[in-house]
Order: structure tokens, then C-alpha cells, then sequence
């Protein structure tokens, strides 16, 4: 088995992301590996805004974010795994792709559904994407 030293994993507040969050606290309590927390922020698809709207809803979507990865780390470090977090901007599945590569990570642990848009029903999952575009990573969807 490939030793596993760093762990990411993709968190959006949904049920099932807290429980690959859970899974993957789990694996680097086993194995000792790094844990990086990601969450992406993805601007909602507005067709009229106006800038002080803009503004607004990325401030409550950073500050949303910010609980989020702080609640996650929490729970890492309360189990005595050394986490650390990734706040991320844009599509989930190229940033969570790009976050595995640039980081080297060697497992990448996401949930099968998230809080999507409606479009990631017509698109496709993030877990979808990841496994179709992140070939060069191993990676391990939660139910």
C-alpha cells in the first residue's frame, strides 16, 4: 500500500461533507498524514447584480467559508490531526484538482453531494469531475 502523507478534503457545510471530513480526520489519525481542509467559494450565478450587492454576498459567502474551515480545523485538531486550511475561489473541481496538484497530496477525499448549484446537476458532481480529472491521485468518495 502507498504510504499517505498528506490528505485533502473538500467541505461545503453539507452532511455528506462532514462525514468525508470525519473519514478523512480518521485516515490521518491512522496513517499520521497532513490534512488540508478546502472549501471553494463559488460566486452564484447572478445574471443582474449590482457592486454593492456583489460585495455583500462576498463577504457573507468569505465569512461563511471562514466558520466553516475554522469549525473543520477544530475537530482535526481535537483529534490530533495537524490541519491546516485552503480557501479556495472559483469551480470546486478544477480548484479542489488544482489544490491536490499543487500541494501533492495523496489522497483526496470528497463527498458524493454537496450544497451545489442546480447546475451541478446538469454538469455533473464535483466528486464526478474529480474523478474524471484528477487521474494522477487517488481518491476516495463518501456517501
Amino acid at each position: 500500500m502507498t504510504h499517505i502523507s498528506r490528505v485533502l478534503v473538500g467541505i461545503d457545510g453539507s452532511e455528506v461533507s462532514e462525514r468525508a471530513l470525519e473519514v478523512a480526520i480518521e485516515i490521518c489519525k491512522k496513517t499520521g498524514a497532513e490534512l488540508l481542509v478546502a472549501h471553494v467559494i463559488e460566486k452564484p450565478p447572478v445574471l443582474t447584480i449590482v457592486r454593492t450587492q456583489e460585495e455583500l454576498i462576498e463577504r457573507a459567502l468569505k465569512e461563511y467559508a471562514d466558520r466553516l474551515l475554522a469549525r473543520a480545523l477544530f475537530k482535526a485538531e481535537r483529534e490530533g490531526v495537524k490541519a491546516k486550511p485552503l480557501l479556495l475561489k472559483g469551480k470546486p473541481g478544477p480548484q479542489l484538482c488544482e489544490a491536490a496538484n499543487k500541494y501533492g497530496v495523496d489522497l483526496i477525499v470528497v463527498g458524493s453531494r454537496g450544497l451545489g448549484t442546480i447546475s451541478k446537476f446538469i454538469v455533473g458532481s464535483v466528486s464526478d469531475f474529480i474523478v474524471r480529472h484528477c487521474t494522477n491521485r487517488s481518491i476516495l468518495i463518501v456517501r
